[in-house]
């Protein structure tokens, strides 16, 4: 886990207050991992304004300032790797939820899976 994308693209994101800072955080990834959290990390500062839209529409019946930020950080990035696109939406699903069952608790991961789950099966991303 430790030397997958999403999981520095967390951290990095996690650390900092301001999307438009966001850089990658010294990591251990291959150059195609580097590529892809590159890439993640662009797609969410292009789109964040979509991004927080879609979470505001779908995050049941929870206003997004209640959502803690590791969770908030998940689904950010989740959805963000939704649009790209790029891998299967079941895996995004399935990795996002992985990661915050590590760093929030199991019940946030539940959270993350239902509001990726239904933002996958109820939004068209090309």
């Amino acid at each position: 886990m430790k030397n997958d994308f999403r999981h520095f693209c967390l951290v990095s994101l996690f650390s900092i207050d301001n999307i438009a800072t966001v850089k990658l955080i010294d990591n251990d990834l291959s150059d195609n991992q580097v590529l892809r959290a590159e890439q993640l990390l662009k797609n969410t500062k292009d789109n964040i304004d979509t991004i927080l839209n879609l979470l505001e529409e779908n995050s049941l019946n929870w206003s997004v300032e209640r959502i803690g930020k590791a969770e908030k950080t998940s689904l950010i990035l989740g959805i963000s790797e939704l649009m790209l696109n790029l891998t299967p939406l079941k895996v995004i699903v399935a990795e996002w939820t992985k990661l915050t069952d590590k760093h929030a608790s199991s019940d946030g991961a539940k959270f993350v899976n239902a509001i990726l789950d239904n933002i996958s099966k109820n939004h068209e991303f090309t």
